[in-house]
């Protein structure tokens, strides 16, 4: 079966930039690569393709693939993070940084105002802070696997919820046009506006109930 936008497909990927891995769905690659992380959840992801969950590059390439399909693609900046903005790197005096008792250093991550920062270089009393991401500029590989189209509802609920929520252990129950989330903790109010705006968009699904967890004593 061909894919197509608003398809809900499960699949695997490893990214690449500069020919060193980045991101992968897989824990042994990530161990591998000296990228593991005890924090992240490893393995295979269910997305809506065309919905933004993956950058812009790898939502395209899926449009038109198969199930069972393995490929590799080049993602340019402008489908992946953007390109460099000259406007987003800042000259901040080094005194702000010693009165919070931080020696800045280049390649240090710093938060200033809210905005994360990578520390390009620190002289003659100043600091020049690169507020674009990271892999902004960078052209990317990746290598995608197609596993399965998720065409249970249940499923594709679940697979919102864990993508906004972080969470994969809800209780997830359908009723007509209507579906009750009960997961193990309370989620964020800006998660579960996400979560409703892709249900109702993606599985046509009007009435959505957030149930709260039960506090256990």
């Amino acid at each position: 079966m061909t894919i197509k936008e608003g398809d809900f497909v499960n699949v695997d990927y490893t990214g690449k930039v500069d020919g060193k891995v980045f991101d992968t769905t897989s824990e042994e690659i990530a161990k591998k690569e000296g990228i593991y992380s005890k924090n992240t959840k490893y393995g295979s992801i269910t997305i809506v393709v065309g919905a933004g969950h993956l950058i812009k590059g790898i939502d395209e390439a899926l449009v038109g693939k198969n199930v069972g399909d393995e490929f590799t693609i080049i993602v340019t900046p402008e489908k992946a993070f953007g390109k460099k903005n000259p406007k987003l790197l800042k000259i901040i005096p080094q005194k702000i940084f010693k009165e919070q008792k931080v020696d800045a250093y280049p390649g240090m991550t710093v938060s200033v105002d809210n905005l994360l920062g990578t520390v390009v270089s620190v002289s003659a009393g100043r600091v020049i802070v690169d507020f674009n991401h990271p892999l902004a500029g960078k052209e990317l590989e990746y290598k995608i696997k197609i596993n399965k189209l998720v065409e249970d509802k249940k499923e594709q609920v679940a697979a919102i919820v864990e993508l906004y929520g972080n969470v994969s252990d809800c209780e997830i129950e359908l009723k007509e046009n209507e579906v009750s989330i009960k997961c193990n903790k309370e989620l964020p109010e800006n998660a579960k506006t996400a979560i409703q705006n892709d249900i109702k968009k993606y599985i046509k699904l009007e009435r959505i109930n957030f149930v709260k967890p039960v506090k256990k004593e």
